[in-house]
């Protein structure tokens, strides 16, 4: 079938305008969509049981245009964590760098799921119905990240991903100003660009320049080393095996997943030569200390994870001991400061040395700032630009700098989490907003709003329940009315608060018609009902009320 310019391209948000994770687009035309990136949130407050968040698929279950497949910019958990529940509800392709593949991988088979990934390699071009792609690798802090030049009938569309103008990358491939700049010169119609770091001035220093830190802090310990960082961040490995091996240290991976890493980082050859530094951790237990450093993850405070569970000494393998040295090697995700900051000084109470991203320099970030996003729309030109990835001041900053760069007022234009717009005839316009919001996920399944509110409502308030029998043959009670409560402030079933509410249940009882008390349901509906305007009324109280009417 032949595209011409004559078919419109619309462009809808799922995920990753308003927040930081989360990311997923869907791109459709000619009756075809695809869907960019398929990303998870961690939840701010890690309560109620909910382990993550992904973004809700309604809109895709309801559109008519059938899905061509799923491209992942990069292996990262806010772009790749919700495509096991994705590809739960639809039979679509996979396409992404071999390493993105494998954890991709990893997290299907802990659902057993199957799957079709289809891996593509750095400048390699792929048709899918309308959209034309090529993905062209960007320096960030995972190997395999891909900025995506999407042509379609309606213009070319830019997609950065998640990437920084990095000119010395530990790997060497520096990023390649010249294949944006040939875009540009080919004619850009919208630019999606990354605004993760879009307040920050100047640029973001290199992903070698933590070599020389890394050194310096891990030639200087005086027992353990642990550097904790995100499982997929293999070129930070690299360059703590590097140095650790300098100073006579073995490096051990703690947890599934980060030992997951290591196993594909060696795999794909992100780990050359350093085979031989890494030893298993029931290994690595019986080296003396000052000549072992252990990666582990939990650098956000994750309730789960390694490093966490080292710090309470509740890890099976590895203790902390004073003088020991930690290295949480990451930024401070917004909403998780006071976790981290509760690991933090528990690792200071084990005696530890700790560093981190507010007292040394253990961090660089992999995202472009100011100067470098600049330098990116400069070589693209675009004639639409829409800001991606970040919370709302992110995206308000990445805005005003694209005006600054050339694009024209108009053409800038800020989205949100459900806002869709439309490129026809090399125009684009808004559209209606599309459905889009949050699943939260409990024990690996999607759990519904309904269950969240009540769950919340158990935490804030308590519970009641009120328990009676009654007659089969008469309706009358027999036994009862007994209330439990737990949660409440005002306590046990001895406290005159929940006498009283007893008392008012025997009081609605006995005004209760004959064929009411008859019917266990209709009885039930109305206890939970009186009891729940009388406890609001008289004690400003609103738990979850529950009735148990035994027939007898």
């Amino acid at each position: 079938m032949g595209y011409t310019s004559d078919y419109d391209v619309k462009l809808s948000v799922l995920g990753g305008l308003g927040e930081i994770g989360l990311n997923m687009l869907v791109l459709e035309c000619a009756g075809q969509a695809l869907v960019i990136d398929a990303g998870m949130l961690f939840p701010q407050e890690r309560v109620l049981g909910i382990e993550t968040v992904i973004p809700r698929l309604t809109y895709l279950e309801r559109a008519a245009s059938k899905l061509l497949g799923v491209i992942l910019t990069h292996g990262h958990e806010d772009h790749i964590g919700a495509v096991p529940y994705l590809l739960s509800r639809f039979n679509a392709p996979v396409y992404g760098d071999e390493l993105s593949l494998g954890f991709v991988r990893r997290r299907l088979a802990e659902r057993a799921i199957a799957a079709d990934l289809r891996r593509v390699a750095p400048y390699q071009q792929l048709q899918l119905g309308p959209f034309a792609l090529e993905f062209i690798p960007v320096t960030h802090s995972v190997p395999g990240s891909f900025a995506l030049a999407i042509d379609t009938p309606a213009g070319l569309i830019v997609h950065s991903g998640d990437f920084k103008i990095d000119d010395s990358p530990v790997d060497g491939r520096p990023f390649d100003r010249g294949a944006f700049g040939k875009l540009g010169e080919r004619g850009v119609t919208l630019l999606l660009s990354d605004s993760t770091n879009a307040e920050q001035p100047g640029r973001t220093p290199s992903e070698s320049s933590l070599r020389s830190v890394l050194k310096e802090l891990v030639l200087g310990a005086k027992g353990k080393v642990f550097l904790s960082i995100f499982s997929s961040h293999l070129y930070r490995i690299r360059q703590l095996a590097e140095v650790s091996r300098e100073g006579g240290r073995s490096v051990a991976a703690l947890g599934r997943r980060m030992a997951e890493s290591l196993r594909l980082g060696l795999e794909f050859g992100h780990l050359d030569g350093l085979a031989g530094t890494f030893v298993d951790p029931d290994e690595a237990a019986f080296y003396r200390p000052e000549r072992v450093a252990y990666l582990a993850a939990g650098s956000q405070g994750e309730p789960l994870s390694a490093m966490v569970k080292i710090a309470h000494d509740a890890h099976p393998l590895v203790r902390v001991q004073p003088g020991d040295t930690v290295l949480l090697s990451s930024r401070f995700i917004p909403g998780n400061e006071r976790a981290i900051h509760a690991l933090i000084d528990q690792l200071f109470r084990r005696g530890a040395v700790v560093y981190y991203e507010t007292v040394a320099p253990v961090h660089v970030s992999g995202h472009a700032s100011r100067e470098e996003l600049a330098e990116l729309i400069t070589l693209t030109r675009p004639r639409y630009f829409v800001p991606i990835h970040g919370e709302y001041r992110h995206l308000l900053r990445h805005q005003t700098l694209a005006v600054e760069c050339g694009v024209a007022q108009e053409n800038a234009l800020l989205l949100e989490d459900g806002d869709s717009v439309t490129i026809s005839g090399g125009q684009l316009s808004r559209d209606k907003r599309v459905e889009s919001g949050r699943l939260m996920v409990c024990a690996g399944e999607p759990i519904d709003d309904a269950l969240v509110k009540q769950r919340q409502a158990l935490a804030r308030h308590g519970a009641l329940v009120v328990m009676l029998a009654i007659s089969r043959a008469t309706g009358e009670v027999v036994a009862g009315p007994d209330i439990l409560s737990q949660g409440l402030i005002f306590g046990d079933g001895s406290s005159a608060q929940l006498k009283a509410a007893c008392a008012e249940v025997i009081t609605r009882l006995g005004a209760m018609e004959k064929r009411l008390k008859a019917s266990p349901d209709q009885l039930k509906a109305e206890l939970e009902r009186a009891l729940r305007g009388y406890l609001r009324d008289q004690f400003g109280r609103s738990p979850v009320v529950m009735s148990c009417v035994v027939e007898v």
